[in-house]
């Protein structure tokens, strides 16, 4: 089986993620699973630039995101994962793929649900909306605590890049929404996410945090197995003659590597 993780941004400057998510991976994953991450040619790494929760930012990212998940099914890729926990573009994916595909955010929801009974989610400043609008869609406000169940990080994010400072700050965050009834926590940021796995920080006290990417990763690799033994039969309802006519007038794509 071979799953497509589509990164948010081009890759430069995210090797030491992308190792990480690998070796996460490692820890669940089935032996004959392999995970391959690709990220757009086309677009920035500049935290300015790509501030994430601004829609403009989000419209083009999920445009280069949507066109590397088809790609990947062009290549033969058995199933794909959405690399940002605002699940971009995923409703749009469902309709024009016939690999099973999923995002961190719902996946997240699913297995929280599964571990807990009210979640919270710790995520990046200016994500607060992004996140509860997410809940909404999926249908799943019965899954969160009521008082502010998405809190964003309070340090700057000039500061992220020091993770001791990052954790400390998610941890503080977390232990609010514990407080305020929350019996699954989650950060809500694939990179934040694989950051805690790989420090082996899994839960807090007794209360679990779910990661996001491997939930995300492990569902589709679920998914493709259903898919395999006939169990599941969902396919794109847009025909490719329509995909190609609309990518040919209004986009050109550029290629994920």
């Amino acid at each position: 089986m071979k799953i497509c993780f589509e990164n948010t941004m081009p890759g430069s400057g995210s090797e030491g993620y992308f190792e990480r998510l690998h070796a996460n991976w490692k820890k669940v994953s089935k032996p004959d699973t392999e995970l391959v991450i690709t990220s757009p040619t086309i677009g920035t790494t500049e935290f300015k630039y790509s501030i994430v929760g601004h829609m403009y930012a989000d419209m083009l990212r999920t445009t280069e995101m949507v066109e590397g998940i088809m790609q990947a099914e062009r290549n033969g890729y058995d199933g794909a994962v959405t690399g940002c926990f605002g699940d971009a573009g995923l409703d749009v994916l469902e309709s024009l793929v016939d690999i099973p595909v999923t995002g961190p955010a719902k996946s997240t929801l699913i297995i929280g649900q599964a571990v807990g009974n009210k979640m919270a989610f710790v995520t990046l400043p200016n994500w607060e909306k992004n996140i509860e609008k997410l809940i909404k869609t999926y249908g799943a406000q019965d899954l969160i605590i009521s008082n502010k169940p998405c809190r964003a990080l309070t340090i700057s994010s000039d500061q992220f890049a020091k993770e001791d400072l990052l954790i400390d700050n998610f941890l503080e965050i977390a232990k609010s929404a514990i407080r305020d009834g929350a019996d699954v926590i989650s950060f809500a940021c694939t990179k934040g996410s694989a950051l805690l796995t790989s420090k082996g920080i899994s839960c807090i006290g007794d209360i679990p945090i779910v990661d996001g990417a491997l939930a995300a990763l492990k569902l589709v690799e679920m998914m493709v197995d259903f898919k395999k033994a006939g169990l599941w039969k969902r396919g794109k309802t847009i025909e490719s003659d329509i995909i190609e006519g609309l990518q040919g007038g209004y986009y050109h794509g550029s290629e994920s590597v």
